[in-house]
């Protein structure tokens, strides 16, 4: 996801400010805002990267904090113990069950044991130029076992979390990101900030429009005074682009206005196989290996949490099903890049109404 910022100057006492911030949930994230002081800005980007840091540590399953029970935490005392956690954690595991159950079981956070063995193959290429073996069917199977989501007792009294399979793992990665960035957001807006976009690894947050207009080209008369957010390319197989286009970054473009967007593709965190078969990260519970349906699937809805959610379980499903569940749920959206170079979009959305998709030849 590439987030359009650039052509704003100072302008009627705002001026516009953006800052990177790196490391937090291993990516960077992207902060702009329209202020009428720097010290206002200053104020805005140390809240973020508070709050970045405790959401990464909190909801963390690699490594251990002082002081500061994690996920890594509840997975070591799995079978053991109820371990006592902070709020948020309690709030995101509740409201990542109740999904399961309610909107969609692709994403499941009890499935830890098996994305624990795709992670473990897939670090190993990675330090043999990405290229390295696929876990066994057996060797896959056999942690599926364990990856009940009945599994996971939360004590809302106590506040405590026990796990009471001790092979059961907990893995977040599906939806902690945007769930911090949401919490972030209204952080944000308690603060009294009007305006910003806050992007971080493929899941923007927006709020309020832009202060000073935007000048020079763009693609539609909205961006002009909103933000304008682009669906990124993944630049290979059949959306590779011409000599030509080589600057072309985008496969198509969002005007957002309180909209959060969050995109899941197959193009990021991949290794190969000796035959040169691409292993991604998002793994079917269904198959327990990659997903084949689509190159990236970006959902459109308020809520950032939500949108991380189903942008997974979108990805996990066939096109059908995923659009089924899509017009099924008030105020989302979705764009679909297909394998085969095509784009499809949701019924609720329309090119060159707050949208432009570059090559018009795409859409299916």
């Amino acid at each position: 996801m590439i987030v359009i910022l650039s052509g704003c100057q100072k302008k009627e006492n705002y001026e516009y400010m953006t800052k990177r911030f790196t490391g937090p949930f291993d990516t960077i994230t992207t902060y702009m805002s329209y202020v009428l002081s720097e010290d206002d800005f200053n104020k805005q980007c140390e809240l973020i990267e508070k709050d970045l840091n405790y959401y990464d540590h909190l909801f963390d399953k690699y490594n251990s904090y002082e002081d500061l029970n994690n996920i890594r935490t509840i997975n070591e005392f799995a079978g053991k113990k109820a371990i006592k956690v902070d709020q948020p954690l309690i709030d995101l595991l509740e409201i990542s069950i109740e999904r399961n159950r309610t909107i969609s079981n692709k994403v499941n956070i009890a499935f830890g044991s098996v994305i624990d063995i795709w992670h473990q193959y897939r670090e190993k290429a990675e330090s043999h130029d990405g290229v390295g073996e696929v876990p066994t069917k057996a060797e896959l199977e056999k942690a599926n076992k364990h990856t009940s989501i009945e599994s996971i007792k939360i004590d809302k009294k106590n506040q405590t979390v026990y796990i009471d399979d001790a092979n059961v793992s907990l893995d977040v990665g599906a939806t902690a990101k945007g769930y911090a960035i949401e919490l972030i957001k209204q952080d944000l807006i308690e603060m009294g900030v009007d305006n910003f976009l806050l992007s971080g690894g493929g899941n923007v947050a927006s709020h309020g429009e832009r202060k000073i207009l935007k000048e020079g080209e763009f693609y539609l008369d909205e961006c002009q005074k909103q933000f304008c957010v682009g669906i990124e390319s993944p630049k290979d197989g059949n959306f590779s682009h011409k000599a030509d286009d080589e600057d072309i970054d985008n496969e198509a473009v969002l005007v957002v206005q309180g909209e959060s967007i969050v995109t899941s593709g197959d193009y990021q965190r991949f290794y190969k196989d000796i035959h040169g078969v691409k292993y991604h990260h998002l793994i079917d519970p269904d198959t327990l290996y990659p997903a084949v349906h689509f190159r990236s699937v970006s959902i459109i809805t308020e809520d950032s949490g939500l949108a991380d959610f189903l942008s997974s379980a979108v990805f996990l499903m066939e096109y059908e099903d995923g659009l089924k569940l899509v017009n099924s749920l008030d105020g989302v959206e979705a764009i679909w890049l297909l394998d085969d170079g095509k784009i499809r979009l949701s019924s609720g959305l329309k090119d060159n109404d707050k949208l432009y998709v570059i090559d018009k030849d795409r859409l299916k």
